[in-house]
């Protein structure tokens, strides 16, 4: 073998240890590579479901807080509805009186339990139609009723109400649901806040 066989030999294995080298410099390079992009695959599957994660949890927070208020808010205008309902309602009584009064009047005296009444406080209109179920010197008149008798007995210990704004207000956590229904139903149909009658 010669010199310049000998060169070419060393060359030729020189290039093939620079190929090798080369060769695992890359396929070492390509396995880092791919192990940092799994890396990073997997850091932001992580982020990604730590993320979902805190807002699914925001999301939860976020619509308990809304309920909660929106169940405020609904409570609220309830009673707001209640007041305006019920303040209504009281100024509609004295439209009773136009109906059959007098047999109502009689009606409410005879609800009353049989005492020995000391005071009888009617509407003034009604002081000469108490006067002929009472003693006319017991009926006393006040005009923040609008109908019906408050009777009192034993030194002013028993006092019976028996007036339409009494009643009224013993009925009314009846009265009022069926009212807000109605007013839901109409609200729904319409989809507006607008009540017709």
């Amino acid at each position: 073998m010669g010199l310049q066989e000998l060169l070419d030999s060393l060359k030729k294995n020189e290039q093939k240890q620079i190929d090798d080298i080369w060769q695992a410099t890359k396929n070492e390079a390509g396995t880092l590579r791919q192990q940092v992009d799994e890396a990073i695959t997997d850091i932001t599957k992580n982020h990604a479901v730590q993320l979902d994660s805190a807002c699914r949890k925001s999301r939860r927070s976020i619509f308990a807080e809304t309920e909660i208020k929106a169940r405020e808010q609904k409570l609220f205008t309830y009673q707001k509805l209640d007041q305006a309902l019920l303040n209504t309602a009281v100024k509609l009584l004295p439209g009773l009186r136009n109906q059959r009064y007098e047999t109502v009047f009689a009606c409410l005296a005879a609800e009353l339990p049989a005492r020995q009444w000391e005071k009888v406080v009617v509407n003034p209109a009604d002081m000469g139609l108490a006067a002929r179920f009472f003693a006319a010197d017991i009926v006393q008149p006040d005009p923040t009723i609008s109908g019906g008798i408050t009777a009192t007995a034993a030194e002013g210990k028993i006092t019976v109400a028996n007036t339409f704004e009494k009643r009224l207000e013993r009925k009314w956590l009846h009265i009022l649901p069926k009212i807000i229904a109605v007013l839901e139903k109409r609200y729904e149909k319409t989809g507006s806040s607008e009540i017709t009658a």
